[in-house]
């Protein structure tokens, strides 16, 4: 499989999501699957589940590699990878699609997305030796592959649903992970993770056209839980562990703000979807919650529009990919 595979199944990812989704939200007014935009003053209803073509891109692509290695190369190791990354995507996808209908507490939401693990447990995925600035080569052996794969899955996946619920921002932030992560993996030769990451930001770069402000559609739970776990197969499969933390920082503050607010007997949801909108549309955090979000605290030092705040929390994004080359360019 070489880099010109690669972009074909860029096109076809692309081309999936971005026909299928006017069709789904077609579909989603007729039968009147709305989610309430928050962020506006008017609190629209709009179109829901969008990431069922999220995931039908990603899967399109990756299923479309999967043949051509099994039938074409007949390189089983690679096509067990990609397999099993499918299989991760698809059990959160479906963890998603249950939260959205039936909406689950958020502690049992946290801990459902290890369940995604198991796939990639299976075939021991990843290798259980990294590369740790200043301590050089570590070996984990099984801890890696019964603790680390888990912790990682659900954390990413975790991560990128807790910090959701602004015009763009899901497929904005996971499209700008992909990108760095999809680089590094062409640089590093590591092809199943490369077309784990290129399916998912053409994907994602589709989705925006109806997704950024102001948004067609919601991606849902399970958009955000099926992104985080593409983004955890191939950092797993890729050895891509600490560039993936880099990257995932910005939606690691908000899983650590929810644990930590949590242990203080603090439910902070609500006030997530509850701020302050002037009459100019421009946001600001509710009294006492300044400090519950990366974005409620960006909003403290500046009120400003939603489509302001999605663009200064992506560049910040944008900031964590270029740290992540650094470190791959120096290999701290």
């Amino acid at each position: 499989m070489d880099a010109a595979f690669v972009v074909l199944l860029f096109a076809i990812s692309f081309a999936v999501t971005l026909f299928s989704t006017p069709i789904l939200i077609t579909s989603a007014i007729r039968k009147r699957i709305f989610g309430t935009d928050d962020n506006k003053a008017s609190k629209p209803q709009i179109p829901y589940l969008g990431g069922f073509t999220l995931f039908a891109g990603i899967a399109s692509g990756i299923l479309l590699s999967v043949l051509y290695l099994a039938f074409l190369e007949n390189n089983i190791r690679e096509t067990n990878l990609l397999l099993s990354a499918l299989a991760s995507i698809t059990l959160l996808a479906l963890i998603g699609i249950f939260d959205d209908v039936f909406k689950l507490s958020w502690r049992t939401k946290i801990l459902m997305p290890v369940i995604g693990a198991f796939p990639l447990v299976a075939i021991t995925a990843g290798d259980t030796a990294m590369s740790l600035p200043f301590l050089g080569v570590v070996d984990f052996g099984l801890f890696y592959t019964f603790v680390l794969i888990p912790l990682g899955v659900t954390g990413a996946a975790n991560a990128i649903n807790m910090a959701a619920g602004y015009n763009g921002l899901e497929a904005g932030s996971v499209a700008i992970i992909s990108a760095f992560l999809l680089f590094i993996a062409l640089q590093a030769n590591s092809f199943p993770a490369a077309v784990i990451l290129a399916v998912t930001l053409a994907a994602c770069l589709a989705f925006l056209k109806y997704n950024w402000f102001p948004a067609k559609i919601f991606p849902g739970d399970v958009g955000t839980l099926s992104l985080g776990a593409a983004i955890a197969s191939a950092v797993i499969i890729g050895n891509m562990e600490k560039y993936g933390v880099i990257l995932l920082l910005p939606a690691f503050y908000e899983l650590g703000a929810t644990i930590y607010y949590w242990s203080k007997g603090v439910e902070r949801r609500r006030a997530c979807h509850d701020p302050v909108i002037a009459k100019d549309g421009t946001l600001s955090p509710p009294a006492g919650a300044e400090n519950y979000t990366l974005f409620y605290r960006i909003l403290k030092r500046k009120p400003m529009r939603e489509s302001a705040l999605v663009k200064k929390v992506l560049t910040l994004y944008a900031l964590c990919g270029f740290a992540a080359l650094a470190v791959f360019y120096l290999q701290l």
